[in-house]
């Protein structure tokens, strides 16, 4: 019974550290200037910001986030058919 316990203590450690890797990974950002250009984005791959010219764009900010969020539903629902057809072959 006390065998059953520890596991759980171990897998509640496994999960704090998972959170503080990704709060870390978020919170990192990555700045990349070229050409006037300047770009911040997060680990987790968020666009934070772009400058053009020393000008804030918000508005492409929000329509390269929006496209990459689109992008990432789409390939989660193509996984999410993949692997229901790899259920109906595993039967």
């Amino acid at each position: 019974m006390f065998d059953k316990l520890g596991n759980i203590g171990s897998k509640g450690a496994a999960g704090v550290k998972l959170a503080m890797l990704q709060r870390k990974i978020m919170g990192k950002k990555i700045v990349h200037e070229q050409g006037g250009i300047k770009v911040v984005v997060t680990g987790d791959g968020k666009l934070k910001s772009i400058e053009i010219a020393g000008e804030n764009n918000k508005e492409i900010v929000g329509a390269v986030n929006e496209a990459i969020s689109r992008a990432q539903k789409w390939a989660a629902g193509e996984m999410k058919g993949m692997m229901g057809d790899l259920g109906k072959l595993l039967r």
